[in-house]
């Protein structure tokens, strides 16, 4: 006999979902920001402020450019100009030639009156801080106490708030007298010192013979 015809297979859809579905988002809740929040000032200035190896490498380097310094303060070599045009050229060529030198004296200089005024620091940082505030991290118009103040006001603010600060902490008068100091000690050598196109300045360590 003919095998019998073959049974039609019937499936009962499932009524579950193997896989959970997700929750649908509530549009009042909070969202949380995957961008990161914007650094404040003081974080903004502490990342541009060089380590502690960075700086030592930095006065190292200043001191490794620099000429001898036997040769720098060497009095033999002193003279007075003779006149005008000598002293414009004594100037150009030395300033160029011990530009390192007097970059040396520059960073002595400062790091006394870092050890002598830290409250003149603070009063810098203070500045800083406020100037980075204002125009990096806010360069946009900045609201203070309901009052907007776009960039030209911002200047005006800075300005002012500067003065203050540097009056109260001694930071103006420090650093300017570091200034005119390093500007007096700079311009009497490179007016005083020989220049190195003068033609006794190659044999001015020459050793003399026996």
């Amino acid at each position: 006999p003919p095998p019998p015809p073959p049974m039609a297979e019937f499936t009962t859809p499932s009524t579950y979902s193997d896989s959970t579905a997700a929750p649908a988002s509530d549009p009042t809740s909070p969202k949380a920001s995957s961008e990161p929040a914007a650094p404040g000032a003081l974080s903004t200035l502490a990342a541009a402020v060089p380590s502690l190896d960075a700086v030592k490498a930095r006065f190292a380097a200043v001191f490794d450019k620099s000429r001898p310094w036997a040769e720098f303060a060497n009095t033999g070599q002193f003279a007075r100009p003779g006149g005008v045009t000598e002293l414009r050229e004594r100037m150009t060529e030395n300033g160029s030639y011990y530009l390192f030198n007097y970059l040396a004296v520059l960073a002595v200089l400062t790091v006394f009156t870092v050890l002598t005024s830290p409250l003149a620091i603070i009063g810098i940082v203070m500045i800083a801080a406020a100037y980075v505030q204002l125009f990096v991290v806010h360069p946009e118009a900045y609201e203070v106490f309901g009052m907007e103040l776009d960039n030209q006001k911002k200047s005006g603010a800075v300005v002012v708030g500067s003065l203050v600060v540097l009056w109260l902490t001694g930071a103006g008068a420090a650093f300017t007298s570091l200034l005119v100091s390093l500007g007096v000690v700079s311009a009497v050598h490179a007016a005083l010192r020989r220049a190195p196109s003068e033609a006794d300045f190659d044999t001015a360590f020459a050793v003399d013979g026996p």
